[in-house]
């Protein structure tokens, strides 16, 4: 994954390019890819993940929130750089995400094919041969299954919505880091940025009320995944990068959440 930071948390050295000496400046903070910049270019070298960097990058060039491509092959991939500052949660980015987001969801680009089951079960994979034992995982797994058969494979999603992977650029948002596009539910994508972000309830309703095109079980069904996925994701890496008791003690607070949303529809 990419995170923008701000400059001075990065790392510099020098190297020759096309017969100049450049600065290379490494960004530290990614868990994935390893990610440099230099001068108005923004490279990586790619770190495959099994799920990751399967979309054709070039397609992308239809959006004006994505930044431009300069160049991809099989072991590097680089990008124009965005000079601009954090996205902060206000009423106002948070509309333009939600516009921002609709748009890539309505686009009609053909992504590759949905990988959250595939996901699901291969992170699984890796804790049972870690011998890794998780109440959660354990206790939530048919209530997943279900969440995922019910899920549709429609639209295109970004899906990888952490507020470090926007970048706000003199009030114009750009979306970055989509090595792990793939088609999916629009709902995924929705519910991985109200977590990722950590709206409250007023928050959400003005990013969702943007969006519009929704359903709203759909949304906290998606929000579990999404909290499930991420335990399974950090206890697969080789470095447990951060506690999953948080996202443990979510998944239950959405569980009562979706009864008590559904006693209001009845």
């Amino acid at each position: 994954m990419i995170h923008f930071v701000p400059l001075k948390s990065l790392l510099t050295t020098k190297l020759v390019y096309n017969c100049k000496i450049m600065e290379k400046v490494e960004i530290k903070v990614g868990m994935t890819n390893k990610s440099y910049r230099q001068g108005n270019v923004f490279w990586q070298e790619k770190v495959f993940a099994h799920f990751n960097h399967k979309i054709d990058y070039s397609i992308l060039k239809i959006f004006d929130f994505v930044p431009k491509l300069l160049s991809n092959d099989q072991h590097t991939i680089s990008w124009e750089f965005i000079e601009g500052k954090n996205f902060e949660a206000s009423d106002e980015n948070l509309r333009k995400i939600a516009k921002i987001i609709k748009t890539l969801h309505n686009s009609k680009l053909k992504f590759p094919k949905s990988n959250h089951s595939q996901r699901v079960k291969f992170y699984q994979q890796i804790l049972r041969d870690k011998n890794i034992k998780i109440e959660a995982i354990d206790k939530h797994y048919r209530r997943i299954l279900t969440i995922l058969k019910n899920s549709k494979h429609d639209m295109p999603l970004h899906n990888d919505l952490w507020p470090f992977n926007m970048i706000d650029k003199e009030g114009k948002i750009f979306l970055i880091d989509w090595e792990y596009a793939s088609m999916g539910d629009k709902h995924f994508d929705l519910a991985y940025f109200i977590e990722s972000a950590k709206l409250d309830d007023r928050q959400e309703s003005v990013f969702l009320d943007e969006y519009d095109d929704y359903d709203y079980e759909y949304v906290i069904q998606q929000k579990i995944l999404v909290n499930y996925l991420i335990i399974l994701w950090v206890n697969a890496q080789e470095t447990k990068h951060f506690d999953d008791a948080p996202f443990a003690h979510k998944i239950e607070t959405l569980i009562e959440d979706l009864k008590n949303f559904k006693k209001t529809i009845k």
